[in-house]
């Protein structure tokens, strides 16, 4: 069964706030969704250096279950 698509600003719009629930996410931040083959992957900004590795583990975490309920629209 073919899973529900998002566009990537509503990807990306979904991991803010999800994100905004569990912790301040910096403001410096960019967080964007790029295809990957047949799916899409996360890339957070290179300013965001002073990211705590926590935030990003569980900004990657959330897309990954974003990922797994949809696809990215066109």
């Amino acid at each position: 069964m073919k899973r529900p698509s998002k566009t990537a600003g509503e990807l990306e719009a979904s991991i803010k706030i999800q994100m905004e629930d569990i912790c301040d996410l910096p403001t410096d931040i960019t967080i964007s969704v790029q295809p990957d083959g047949d799916t899409w992957k996360v890339v957070i900004s290179e300013d965001a250096t002073a990211l705590d590795p926590s935030r990003r583990d569980m900004i990657f975490l959330i897309a990954e279950e974003l990922r797994c309920e949809f696809d990215l629209k066109g």
